[in-house]
């Protein structure tokens, strides 16, 4: 009965309806985690206050990851399907999940991310000097705080002494981000701010500004959003959401890979940096131009499979 109901509600009525079931998601599975860690963990989070402080001897990670798992689930892959049932009489195709993708594609996205690396980091160094005016000075500090604080978790989070640690993070970090992420942003923002501007590109923009803004973290702010908008793109241009899950999947697996291996000495630590050395600008520069090239590649690409 409710299928395809609210599809004559404009963009509008629609990004509010979206941002109402978003939360709505958000809080009744984090009731849910709430009750599911008291009976797996036999952790309270309103008394066992401790465990949840990052700052903490006694915290628990496993629990923190758990968590971040159910807000994951709760305010990213959950909410797109029920926004898509209320808006669309075809959920997948309105999610963009009905499109299959090539072997050749995704080897291609992937070459695509490992390549960025360098920009990415380049896009790091330039937003780390960034500054506000000394007016948002008191806005400044909560950011910088906020940034450390972000810091201090995600190297407890990646902290990994065995191989079911490095598929636990690659889970929690890795896969369900990219899948809700993308679901979210890319398969239901993106589309709804197209409208409201009537600007497929403005649609791209604004989603991954929002994309950036919402990991709390103003000195990644650059690098996030320009990997924001390369998702939009590529979404855009296969038509598939599983391209861009694809790459958000290799960008953020890499990571902990990387991680895991420095840690037990595999491979070199410079590498988790390339592109931020003393030549930051030389690599970032280069890296750029063969990204935009292998984009012109992948549309070309695209245009012929279409």
């Amino acid at each position: 009965m409710l299928k395809g109901s609210f599809s004559h509600y404009s963009p509008f009525s629609q990004l509010l309806l979206s941002l109402l079931v978003v939360l709505g998601s958000f809080l009744l599975t984090m009731f849910a985690g709430t009750v599911f860690a008291l009976l797996i963990f036999d952790i309270n989070i309103f008394t066992d206050m401790q465990a949840f402080d990052i700052n903490s001897d006694s915290v628990n990670i496993s629990v923190l990851k758990f968590y971040q798992s159910v807000y994951s689930a709760g305010m990213f892959i959950v909410p797109p399907f029920i926004i898509a049932l209320l808006v669309s009489k075809n959920v997948s195709r309105y999610l963009f999940l009905d499109q299959k993708t090539r072997l050749a594609t995704a080897l291609l996205v992937t070459f695509i991310i490992i390549v960025s690396l360098p920009a990415i980091n380049f896009l790091a160094q330039i937003n780390s000097h960034l500054s506000l005016p000394e007016f948002l000075s008191g806005i400044e500090n909560w950011m910088k705080n906020s940034e450390e604080q972000a810091k201090v978790i995600t190297e407890k989070f990646l902290i990994m002494n065995s191989t079911p640690d490095l598929l636990v993070n690659l889970l929690v970090i890795a896969v369900i981000p990219a899948v809700g992420e993308e679901l979210l942003f890319r398969g239901v923002l993106q589309g709804i701010f197209g409208k409201l501007t009537k600007n497929i590109h403005w649609g791209i923009i604004i989603t991954a500004f929002l994309f950036a803004a919402l990991h709390m973290q103003f000195y990644g702010l650059l690098p996030r959003m320009a990997m924001g908008i390369l998702f939009g793109y590529l979404l855009i241009w296969s038509g598939s959401l599983w391209v861009p899950i694809i790459a958000h999947l290799v960008n953020n697996g890499m990571a902990v890979i990387t991680k895991y291996y420095i840690d037990k000495g595999n491979i070199p630590e410079e590498l988790e940096t390339i592109g931020a050395n003393e030549n930051y600008w030389f690599s970032g520069l280069l890296s750029i131009v063969f990204v935009l090239l292998l984009l012109q590649v992948f549309r070309s690409i695209c245009k012929r499979q279409a």
